[in-house]
């Protein structure tokens, strides 16, 4: 009896026992359904209530929210909005619906693997496997595949299961090009602790080089958006789970960033580079009235979405000073005018040699007697030598700050869209004229003022020298961002030009023609007459400088100019390093087609 009592004492307990833990079980649910849903849980930023939601979504980012920066005619240049394809899990249904509903899609499957560029076994065998979101990838580049407005309508017209077509914000299209000017991107912090995304674009990204960089604070976003749909715990969606998208409803961001760059042009210029057999170096094309920066090309192209540090390809070339050679002689003529040490009809004698400094000239040949007018189309050293020993190197210099070279010259505003100093051009270079002025070397100063020695200069520099003359001696500060609004349209600021003048002071508007009429003379009777064949009448100035590449002796070329001759629209720069000493000079050819180019632009296009 009392073994009996024992025992029913003994299943009283574990039920009571039992029943406590039940009860305390019930009573923390409830504590966390109640009071507790709405708690942030550690490490996110989401609630109890939402993280639950999140764990039975699968989801794909179609847009990080970065701003978008477009060209002066509102064509993407970096956040183009494109229309892919994505795929979802597959419904949840039985064994011998998922064998009917195969049947029943064939057709439509086979007609989407031919739209997608794949076989349909491809095809077939991803869509089964699939566990997570996918947007189609594209053969090229990191991104998913690009669908034409045609596809895009026939695949949302399948009707498949778990496909659809969503639009997608492509920060880059996959392709090398020459805009270095644009920059990349980078990883912020490499393991953010939150939930991962099949896109990778959850991971934090920050401007690393170029304009995504110097325009960092406006280019960040306030969030992403993504396509989600519900799911079960075997990854398959819940029957009747619709794809749906849910974004930051911001309606002021992303801002949209307007630069001075034509697209159209850009691509054109590259392609034109590419073409001439140009391995390094850069073009630059400026507009003369306005001086901004229509076109910017940087050889060799680079990838922004596959950066190599070793590399250096996404290292701007035209904003990278050079060794200049003859077209320094526009600034040694300046200063020569300026100082009143010569006059255009000065007679000089060129033997082919200057002895005293070890000067050749025309391989030796010599020019015989020439004008100061014929010594600078014909780009005699010998006449500039000569110059240079009756010029102070303080002249050479003041002269060539004057005319916007050994300084910063590209656009810049202080106290502007929350910048102490808002600078869009990453990287640009000074230049040099001399390292040193003390003590006055005659043979220094006779080295320079043929643009070697020391001097350096940027092709961005060298094209806006042209506009510097245009415009008299005034020096403008060329500009490549000149806008920028909110994602609703409405204006955020307007970011006007403005002019760069040095302490040197400017030279004359007097000198500024003369020059201007020399240049034309390079074309009619000097270095550049296989520039008479273009379809405008163009003037310029070639230079070919002698330079130490890896301790082998290379040449840079250069071409300088503007077009057409009576109403000038474009100044044009083109720097073409590190070539062989006996080549031909191709900066000129490649100069003549891109005036021709040019040409066909339409005014005020």
């Amino acid at each position: 009896m009392g073994l009996h009592n024992n025992v029913h004492r003994r299943i009283l307990g574990g039920l009571i026992i039992l029943c406590s833990v039940v009860a305390v079980l019930v009573l923390r649910l409830a504590w966390i359904q109640l009071f507790m849903k709405e708690q942030t849980v550690p490490g996110t930023k989401y609630t109890l209530a939402k993280m639950a939601e999140i764990q039975s979504e699968r989801e794909t980012v179609l847009d990080s929210g970065r701003g978008r920066l477009y060209d002066r005619k509102s064509e993407p240049l970096a956040g183009e909005t494109i229309w892919t394809a994505a795929f979802f899990p597959q419904e949840a249904k039985a064994r011998n619906t998922v064998t009917q509903v195969v049947y029943e899609e064939a057709e439509s499957m086979h007609r989407l693997a031919a739209i997608l560029g794949v076989s349909y076994e491809q095809l077939l065998n991803k869509r089964s496997s699939l566990k997570e979101p996918l947007l189609w990838p594209s053969s090229v580049g990191k991104g998913p595949l690009a669908l034409t407005s045609a596809q895009a309508e026939e695949v949302s017209a399948l009707g498949i299961d778990g496909v659809g077509v969503l639009p997608f914000a492509r920060r880059y299209d996959g392709k090398a090009t020459g805009r270095q000017w644009l920059g990349y991107l980078s990883e912020e912090v490499p393991n953010t602790g939150g939930k991962a995304s099949p896109s990778g674009l959850r991971i934090p990204m920050t401007g690393t080089d170029g304009l995504e960089k110097t325009l960092e604070p406006l280019l960040r976003g306030v969030g992403h958006t993504e396509a989600y749909a519900q799911v079960d715990a075997r990854g398959q969606r819940v029957p009747g789970s619709p794809i749906q998208v849910r974004a930051p409803g911001n309606p002021y961001y992303p801002l949209s960033l307007y630069t001075t760059i034509d697209k159209k042009l850009q691509e054109q210029i590259e392609e034109l580079a590419v073409k001439a057999g140009m391995k390094e170096g850069a073009v630059v094309v400026l507009d003369t009235g306005t001086g901004d920066i229509e076109a910017m090309v940087s050889l060799p192209f680079y990838d922004p979405e596959k950066i190599s540090p070793e590399g250096g390809e996404w290292n701007n070339r035209a904003l990278q000073a050079a060794v200049p050679g003859s077209i320094f002689k526009i600034v040694t003529a300046a200063a020569a005018l300026e100082a009143g040490v010569t006059s255009a009809d000065e007679l000089f004698y060129c033997s082919g040699q200057y002895e005293k400094y070890g000067l050749s000239c025309l391989k030796g040949k010599g020019h015989g007697p020439l004008t100061l007018a014929q010594g600078f189309a014909v780009s005699c050293n010998t006449v500039f030598a000569a110059l240079a020993e009756r010029l102070s190197g303080a002249q050479l210099q003041a002269t060539a700050l004057a005319l916007g070279l050994g300084r910063d010259i590209s656009w810049q505003a202080e106290n502007t869209l929350g910048f102490p100093v808002l600078k869009p051009l990453s990287g640009e270079q000074k230049g040099t004229i001399f390292t040193s002025l003390l003590p006055d070397d005659p043979g220094a100063r006779v080295q320079t003022a043929i643009g070697q020695r020391d001097v350096q200069v940027t092709p961005l520099q060298a094209a806006n020298l042209v506009v510097t003359l245009l415009h008299g001696g005034e020096v403008r500060a060329p500009r490549i961002l000149q806008r920028v609004t909110f994602a609703n349209g409405q204006k955020l600021e307007d970011l006007p030009g403005h002019l760069s003048p040095s302490t040197a002071g400017r030279i004359s508007e007097s000198t500024a023609r003369q020059l201007l009429s020399w240049m034309r003379k390079v074309v009619t009777d000097g270095t550049g007459t296989s520039l008479q064949s273009t379809k405008w009448p163009v003037a310029g100035k070639s230079g070919t400088a002698q330079t130490l590449v890896k301790g082998m002796p290379r040449n840079n070329q250069w071409f300088i100019g503007y077009g057409p001759l009576d109403h000038p629209r474009y100044a044009v720069s083109v720097a073409v390093e590190n070539v062989a000493p006996d080549s031909s000079h191709l900066a000129v050819k490649l100069f003549g087609q891109i005036l021709d180019l040019l040409s066909s632009v339409p005014s005020g296009a």
